[in-house]
C-alpha cells in the first residue's frame, strides 16, 4: 500500500473545508480514514465473472431395426442343451449299432399284403379288432383257419351264407357262424399273389404267427409260380398246388418241413 504524505492530505482536508464552509479535521483522522478506505478495498475480493458454460449437443439414440430387436428378444438356448448337443453324435453311433436289417414280415409279400389289407379294414377295423366282421387280432383269425389254406380259400370265397358256419369246426370258443349283417364277400378279384399276401399279413399281424413258420409261402409267392384261384376253389386244391410247388423247390420245402417240426416240438 502506498502512504500518502501528510502535508498532501492537509492540503486536501483544508480545501474540502474551504469549499465546504467546515474546519477542517485533523489529519489523523482523514488519514485513518484513508487507510481504513484502503484496507477494505484490499479484504474485499474482486468477483470475476465465469465464463458461461457451453451445453453439449447430444445426438438422440438412432432407431433399432426390426431384425436386431428380434434377435434380442428370441428365446436362446438353454445352457443345459449345450452338453446334450455334444452327446448327440455319441447317442446316434449307438443307435445306429443296434439297427438290424429288416425282417422278412418288414418287407416283401408280409408287407405288401398291408396295403391289400385296407380294403378289410372298413368290416375288420384297422388294427383287426372288428367291426361289422369278426375280430381278426390277438390270434382269433388263425383259431378260425388253422392252416393257410382254408385262409386263402375264404379270402376268395366270402363268407357262408347268413347262419351257416364256416372254418375250423373244433375251433376254441366254437365255430364261427355267418351273421346276416356281417356276411364276408368274395374278392376273387384279386389275382392270386395279392390274396396270398393279404393272407400271409393277416396270419402275421393279427394271427401272431411267425414269420418263419410261413417262409415256405412267402418263397411260394416271391417265386411267381401261383396258380389262378377263382370264385369257388376249396382248400384241397390250394394244398395240391403247394405241395406240387415244394416238390420242385428244395428251399421252399425245406423250410416248411422246419416249420413242421418247430410247430410238433
Amino acid at each position: 500500500m502506498v502512504e500518502i504524505p501528510d502535508y498532501l492530505l492537509e492540503r486536501s482536508r483544508e480545501a474540502r473545508a474551504r469549499f465546504q464552509g467546515t474546519d477542517a479535521e485533523p489529519v489523523e483522522q482523514t488519514a485513518a480514514i484513508v487507510e481504513s478506505s484502503a484496507s477494505n478495498e484490499e479484504t474485499v475480493p474482486v468477483k470475476t465473472e465465469a465464463p458461461e458454460a457451453e451445453l453439449e449437443k447430444v445426438e438422440p439414440p438412432k432407431p433399432i431395426a426390426p431384425w436386431v430387436e428380434a434377435a434380442k428378444n428370441r428365446k436362446k438356448i438353454p445352457v443345459w442343451m449345450a452338453p446334450v448337443a455334444l452327446f448327440l453324435p455319441i447317442w446316434a453311433f449307438m443307435i445306429w449299432g443296434t439297427l438290424e436289417e429288416p425282417s422278412s414280415h418288414e418287407e416283401g409279400p408280409i408287407a405288401a399284403g398291408g396295403e391289400i389289407y385296407n380294403q378289410c379294414a372298413t368290416c375288420h377295423g384297422a388294427g383287426g379288432g372288428g367291426g361289422v366282421g369278426y375280430q381278426l387280432n390277438e390270434g382269433e383269425v388263425v383259431k378260425t383257419f388253422p392252416d393257410v389254406e382254408s385262409h386263402i380259400a375264404w379270402v376268395v370265397n366270402g363268407s357262408s351264407a347268413a347262419g351257416t358256419p364256416y372254418g375250423d369246426p373244433m375251433r376254441e370258443d366254437s365255430q364261427r357262424i355267418s351273421q346276416a349283417q356281417g356276411v364276408m364277400p368274395g374278392f376273387a378279384s384279386l389275382d392270386s399273389l395279392q390274396i396270398l399276401e393279404v393272407v400271409l399279413y393277416e396270419r402275421v399281424t393279427h394271427g401272431l404267427q411267425s414269420p418263419e413258420s410261413l417262409e415256405a409261402y412267402v418263397i411260394w409267392a416271391e417265386s411267381g409260380d401261383l396258380p389262378v384261384w377263382e370264385a369257388g376253389v376249396y382248400p384241397q386244391l390250394i394244398a395240391s398246388s403247394f405241395d406240387e410247388f415244394l416238390e420242385s423247390n428244395a428251399e421252399a420245402e425245406e423250410a416248411y418241413e422246419e416249420a413242421l417240426e418247430e410247430a410238433t416240438g
